[in-house]
């Protein structure tokens, strides 16, 4: 994909289509980052996993030295904070000032002999992609030494990208240096927490995982009619077979090489976040073998948005002994715009919202909601 002619939104979703793309094509890795850092503002990419199971070890950061690059080797028993960052979630973004202080960080022997040569910033914008028992991986985004540090559109970007890139990596640990042969051998794809189809031209699935097919068993925002793919709101339905059919090469419908969309869903339920990305044939010929002749076309990644919430406020109840209730409220005011927009959203009185946040500030000692904020975003 090329975002040359592109603009705003358009162009963000021609770098997420890139970022799928490099999933099951590791050469486009390097580009795909320079693209990265160009839209959030920093520039240089360090982009890095650990996964000998599945038979990746390797960093990308294309506007690094790559002497300096090797030199991480030997210096990684004692960078300052390293083992901080494995606090944070996959696609939780932090800032290198949430683990080390700026003036700690910069007199260290580290940062003096081989951070500040190499031009990285001191306070990169970071995320982990993956880390299990056996392996790990992260992008950080580093600004220029001397510039101003990040703003929040380009925190909100980044943030943005850090989903799609902890989903793209998932799918690349399943797919990296196999030759799948059969549906059988995909089955390792249910491990994904999204919905996975593989669909040809005319939208039909040749390949679905677990969590689509119970998606599409609940006919509630996706669906198959007369055996292609759709969706249960008419509108929606017909953007997802336009985004699909675009993968093709169809030259009566607009360029755009796939794109995403959000399905509606009933009973006040969050809508569906789908992206759809093409297959490269060449790849599919490398990586699909198996699907090749009947032209898989397009990868259909549905997120759930619900799952993620629950997922979160699960976390929360963990952390602080929230109740159900407060982890709900707690997910609301993060959101920012104030107790009273919280409570509309959840349906609750002011009296309410305002007993749930002081019962969330005494069980996470803070004293003011910015305060809140932030410790709730942090880990």
């Amino acid at each position: 994909m090329s975002g040359g002619g592109l603009s705003g939104e358009d162009k963000v979703l021609d770098l997420v289509g890139s970022i799928y793309d490099a999933a099951l094509d590791a050469q486009l890795w390097p580009g795909v980052l320079n693209r990265i850092g160009d839209a959030v503002g920093g520039p240089q990419v360090v982009f890095g996993f650990y996964d000998p199971a599945n038979g990746i070890v390797s960093m990308h950061a294309p506007r690094t030295d790559p002497d300096i690059l090797r030199s991480f080797d030997d210096w990684s028993p004692n960078i300052p904070a390293l083992p901080c960052t494995g606090n944070y979630r996959p696609g939780e973004v932090f800032t290198g000032g949430d683990v080390i202080s700026r003036d700690e960080f910069t007199s260290t022997a580290f940062y003096n002999e081989l951070w500040g040569p190499g031009g990285f910033s001191a306070d990169p914008l970071v995320t982990n992609l993956f880390a299990d028992s056996a392996a790990s991986g992260h992008i950080a985004s580093h600004g220029l030494q001397n510039q101003s540090p990040f703003d929040g559109s380009q925190k909100r970007l980044f943030a943005a990208l850090a989903q799609h890139l902890v989903r793209a990596v998932a799918l690349q640990r399943r797919v990296y240096h196999l030759t799948i042969a059969n549906e059988r051998a995909l089955t390792g794809l249910d491990g994904l927490q999204q919905g996975f189809l593989l669909v040809d031209a005319e939208a039909r699935p040749l390949f679905v995982n677990r969590v689509a097919r119970a998606l599409l068993d609940s006919r509630d925002g996706l669906r198959l009619e007369a055996g292609a793919l759709s969706a249960s709101d008419a509108d929606g339905g017909r953007t997802l077979r336009g985004l699909i059919k675009s993968c093709a090469g169809d030259a009566s419908v607009v360029a755009g090489s796939g794109g995403d969309v959000a399905l509606p869903r009933g009973s006040e339920r969050l809508p569906l976040d789908v992206v759809v990305t093409p297959v490269k044939q060449e790849t599919a010929k490398a990586v699909l073998p198996w699907t090749f002749s009947q032209r898989a076309i397009a990868i259909v990644l549905v997120s759930d948005p619900e799952g993620e919430i629950q997922a979160r406020a699960e976390d929360l109840r963990q952390r602080f002994g929230f109740t159900p209730a407060e982890a709900a409220f707690a997910l609301e005011i993060v959101k920012g715009d104030g107790r009273q927009a919280a409570a509309d959203r959840l349906g609750i009185t002011v009296g309410t919202a305002r007993s749930h946040l002081s019962s969330i500030f005494d069980k996470t000692g803070s004293r003011r909601q910015a305060e809140l904020v932030r410790l709730l975003l942090q880990k």
